[in-house]
């Protein structure tokens, strides 16, 4: 299942592409980070440093070892080192990882661990029990994670999340109506997929239950009293399953 677009996979899982003036805003390092850069030895590991730490400023999340050229020379010039001297193939996992702990511990974040994805599980189950959409439960699960200060996994990660518990939701559902459903209801249901006749004109051959969810609008009588009809025949449908819909309480 795509639940974002191939555009919408790329923006989320690309670094954000910033204005002069929102890398002023989201790479004013020597106020923020000259502490931390103290340690810090090579100009590699303090530019990739602070375009990191702007990056999850800006989007409450990681991008591994990607970085935007553009990004590297701000902060290069910023800090007074030169941007030929920055390889980002030089920046190490080690150290990307080490400067990701204390990136979230100066914004006061959390990271994405096993407690994080557990609460992630049980929010997502929840949206999917009330029928949200995967996109809306997929931007509803961004938000909150972000006002929880979590940070962001990849778009695959909390895709398969959304589909899995879409997948489990329905294998609950099917097991239900699997154990519960009568032969005989099956045969009623299995009616609704029946064309017909509603009218006299032979174009108007449909399953019987587009009819039942297009009732007539017209005020005349016979039209009054097929509507009736229709309606008599969805309340017996309903009585008769009802305590299959009581237990698949959707």
């Amino acid at each position: 299942m795509n639940i974002f677009n191939t555009l919408e996979q790329e923006s989320f899982d690309s670094p954000p592409v910033f204005s002069s003036a929102e890398r002023i805003n989201f790479f004013f390092a020597p106020l923020m980070f000259s502490d931390l850069m103290e340690s810090m030895r090579t100009p590699t590991n303090k530019v990739c440093f602070i375009v990191a730490a702007g990056y999850f400023k800006a989007r409450r999340r990681f991008f591994g070892r990607q970085f935007r050229q553009a990004d590297i020379e701000f902060v290069a010039a910023q800090i007074g080192v030169k941007s030929c001297d920055v390889h980002p193939t030089a920046y190490s996992y080690e150290t990307f990882a080490r400067h990701q702990r204390l990136i979230l511990n100066h914004f006061g974040c959390s990271p994405f661990d096993d407690i994080a994805k557990s609460f992630t599980v049980n929010e997502i189950r929840m949206m999917v029990r009330v029928q949200f959409r995967p996109k809306l439960v997929l931007l509803e699960v961004i938000e909150l994670l972000t006002n929880r200060k979590i940070a962001l996994p990849s778009y695959n990660t909390l895709a398969d999340l959304v589909v899995a518990a879409i997948n489990s939701y329905q294998q609950e559902l099917g097991a239900i109506i699997n154990a519960r459903l009568t032969e005989s209801q099956r045969s009623k249901l299995d009616s609704l997929l029946q064309k017909h006749v509603k009218t006299g004109n032979d174009e108007s051959r449909r399953y019987s239950i587009t009819f039942l969810k297009k009732p007539f609008q017209s005020t005349k009588p016979s039209k009054i009293k097929v509507n009736l009809t229709d309606l008599e025949t969805l309340l017996a449908f309903y009585l008769d399953l009802r305590p299959i819909i009581d237990l698949l309480a959707l």
